[in-house]
């Protein structure tokens, strides 16, 4: 057994960023290679969501963590990220997996620690989503959450985009929001440093000052 564990909106400015883990035998993964089972920005949205429902009936387990906006501004990401990881890795340990594979997205000393500790090997790698199909899985996982979620958020707020600051339709979403209400929804990140050229006569510190 193994569990692989990757996150969907990380970077983006509007929304939570999904974090995802499966736990899955080594038997199965040779099937859900065989099948396409790949990093998730490799793939449409059409082939992530089929593929969605394929992995959920083949692995053992799944879980999530969602990390929201008014959390993002106000604590450190890297450590946010690391307490959904370890949350994860806790939840999916009564499989007893023997090696836990996680996308590297800073030094995850935490992970390594609590990896090494329940007695599982630990393979914490930059890229983990590419080279190995469990982190994969886990990553078309949180994709397809993430990107349900974004769909209910247009419902109400319009259609923003990706919520990517890279963009375009996120960025003119944006100051069209800001030139009619000053007052930033709770979908958007006011910590992040993109709100200071994109509605700098609005942008909010996480401490909720107006700064210009």
């Amino acid at each position: 057994m193994r569990i692989g564990i990757d996150e969907a909106g990380r970077g983006a400015l509007i929304g939570p960023m999904i974090v995802a883990g499966v736990v899955i035998s080594d038997s199965k993964l040779k099937f859900l290679k065989g099948i396409g089972v790949k990093d998730s920005k490799q793939l449409t949205r059409e082939r992530r969501e089929k593929l969605f429902d394929i992995i959920a009936s083949t692995v053992d387990a799944f879980t999530v963590v969602k990390v929201f906006p008014y959390e993002i501004d106000n604590y450190n990401l890297n450590d946010l990220t690391y307490d959904a990881v370890s949350k994860i890795i806790l939840s999916l340990s009564i499989f007893n997996p023997e090696i836990v594979t996680v996308d590297k997205v800073g030094e995850e000393k935490p992970v390594i620690e609590l990896i090494r500790k329940l007695g599982y090997k630990s393979n914490v790698v930059h890229k983990a989503d590419v080279l190995f199909v469990e982190a994969s899985a886990a990553s078309i996982i949180a994709k397809v959450i993430r990107d349900n979620y974004i769909d209910e958020l247009k419902k109400v707020y319009g259609d923003f985009g990706s919520g990517y600051p890279a963009d375009p339709r996120t960025i003119k979403w944006l100051k069209s929001f800001y030139e009619k209400n000053p007052n930033p929804p709770p979908i958007i990140r006011r910590s992040w440093k993109i709100l200071r050229s994109t509605a700098p006569l609005y942008y909010i510190s996480k401490e909720g000052r107006r700064l210009w």
